[in-house]
């Protein structure tokens, strides 16, 4: 086996994390999506089961080199942030089409790797390993050692692997797409001021949710879609925003985030929605492809969006009491 290119710990890391990525999405079809942490708070990814909408915190460890078969990995302990979290650890192999994952990947969830791991202290401070083997052979972490053909299969569960709908892209022009990207950092610097909340993109952005709010204390998770549009002043000054109805998918733990962009101040307006997805199509109208939600910021006409109105600057305070 050829050495893999001479890099630092976490360029390998990095590179690990995204075979596993590229791993999970091609053997599921599109059944598991990943999203990535906005700032790394020990989490390197969450997994969108979306057979049946479970969220799966994962951390991903790897080595170089195999020690008579063996591959060791440490983690200390207060890296180890959610027990519920999976750990997925492996060997990074060089080839001649570049480096791939070894034979045998570690799929164990962070609760059962610190009561079947060793334990011990390194410069006073505690540390949990796990020696795993590459072949088939006797070992404690054999329950949990999967083919890399099927680490998606581990993680899709009873279920199995179930057709996923091509659910297509829109085509959306580039004023159109600032605007959506605009609305999106304007959610994740509000929310991103709680600092018990952490926030993770998708990777691709496939699904109904763009943006995925995690609880630090209670590990729950909470998914928004964001949406932007421009008050039109010959309707009212109500802000038109569409949801494609072909890529919805309502679920109690998914809400809709709707921004009002003002122009000429170039800012979003101080007041937004923040709608459950369940009870999007009993509020919005039907506009063919999409269903509408109709907002006028800061309108003193009482409507039957007034249950989801609120001020922008609470957003990150409402989404955390959401998922505590």
């Amino acid at each position: 086996m050829d050495a893999l290119p001479r890099m630092g710990a976490q360029a390998t890391g990095q590179v690990m994390e995204f075979l596993i990525w590229a791993t999970l999405m091609a053997q599921s079809g599109g059944a598991l999506h990943v999203f990535l942490p906005v700032l790394d708070r020990g989490l390197d990814a969450v997994i969108h089961r979306r057979t049946d909408g479970e969220y799966i915190p994962v951390q991903v460890k790897c080595r170089t080199e195999a020690v008579r078969g063996f591959v060791e990995i440490g983690i200390p302990a207060h890296a180890l942030v959610d027990d519920r979290a999976l750990i997925i650890a492996g060997l990074l192999n060089s080839a001649v089409s570049g480096p791939v994952l070894g034979p045998m990947v570690l799929v164990v969830d962070q609760a059962t790797f610190k009561s079947v791991g060793a334990r011990s202290l390194v410069h006073g401070e505690e540390v949990y390993t796990a020696s795993f083997p590459m072949e088939s052979t006797t070992s404690h972490w054999r329950p949990y050692l999967v083919p890399r053909e099927e680490l998606a299969s581990r993680l899709l569960g009873p279920a199995g692997l179930l057709a996923v709908e091509d659910l297509g892209r829109e085509e959306i022009d580039d004023y159109a797409s600032w605007l959506g990207s605009v609305g999106e950092q304007q959610v994740i610097e509000r929310i991103g001021l709680v600092n018990d909340l952490s926030l993770f993109r998708p990777f691709p952005d496939l699904e109904t949710v763009e943006v995925l709010v995690r609880n630090n204390a209670n590990g729950r998770f909470l998914g928004l879609q964001v949406k932007t549009a421009v008050p039109d002043a010959t309707r009212h000054g109500e802000a038109h925003l569409p949801i494609r109805k072909a890529s919805f998918v309502p679920a109690p733990s998914t809400y809709l985030v709707g921004l009002a962009w003002l122009s000429e101040q170039k800012q979003c307006a101080e007041e937004c929605l923040l709608v459950p997805s369940e009870r999007l199509i009993e509020v919005a109208a039907d506009g063919g492809e999409h269903w509408v939600l109709n907002f006028r910021p800061h309108s003193a006409e009482r409507t039957h969006m007034d249950p989801y109105r609120l001020p922008l600057s609470s957003l990150g305070s409402t989404v955390e009491d959401l998922t505590s």
